[in-house]
């Protein structure tokens, strides 16, 4: 065997080696729920857990809350983010681009001297500000895992600059912090039927919406 052989050898592995690290993550993530003392006996009635499947750069999640159900389907290929929603009122999709996403401060992610292990994986931490309407700024610390990838699935968050999946941070729902923490990464094929809207759900936007719900209350 020739040096240079070995050589072309090595530099053949080393790029594939590279390759498969850059890799972005596709699979299911599961996330256990925590609420705050102060959600009292509110907190009986939301998500105790959900799962998140990852394809590159799309995502999809679940949350069964007391009005409803409702799915997020992410897109960072085309900077989408559609919403099912499975209520008294019917079932809709209501897709909001990138052009309709809020223009005000962006969020600054910076990173963290933290580190800790979740499901597995040793993360880092990042400190999280953004700007709220009142020019109040908020500092957010999450944890997040980069051997698992950069997916651009976070580009709508105050999160757009974490370079990895985030799998321990907050999560504001119905006027209530949840702390949420991953507790199992498994990763395996999701297929692309996985992000396709259901037939069975109404594209409506989101003025269209609130009139339906306005009507429904007055019946």
């Amino acid at each position: 065997m020739t040096k240079s052989f070995l050589i072309a050898l090595v530099l053949i592995a080393a790029t594939a080696f590279s390759s498969f690290a850059q890799r972005n993550f596709t699979g299911t993530i599961k996330y256990k729920i925590n609420y705050p003392a102060s959600a009292g006996a509110m907190a009986a009635s939301l998500p105790q857990n959900f799962e998140m499947q990852v394809a590159g750069n799309k995502a999809k999640f679940e949350l069964v809350l007391p009005n409803g159900k409702y799915t997020f389907i992410i897109n960072g290929d085309e900077t989408s983010v559609t919403r099912l929603i499975d209520a008294t009122e019917g079932k809709f999709a209501i897709k909001k681009t990138k052009e309709e996403f809020a223009k005000g401060d962006q969020p600054v992610a910076s990173p963290g001297t933290e580190t800790k292990t979740i499901a597995g994986y040793k993360c880092k931490s990042a400190e999280v500000t953004v700007t709220d309407r009142g020019g109040k700024s908020q500092k957010n610390t999450v944890f997040y895992s980069d051997d698992l990838g950069t997916n651009n699935i976070y580009f709508n968050t105050n999160a757009k600059g974490v370079k990895g999946i985030m799998l321990d941070m907050d999560y504001t729902a119905m006027g209530v912090v949840m702390h949420i923490t991953a507790t199992e990464v498994n990763s395996g094929r999701i297929s692309n039927k996985t992000f396709e809207i259901p037939a069975d759900y109404k594209a409506v936007t989101e003025a269209e919406f609130h009139q339906i719900k306005q009507a429904s209350k007055k019946k």
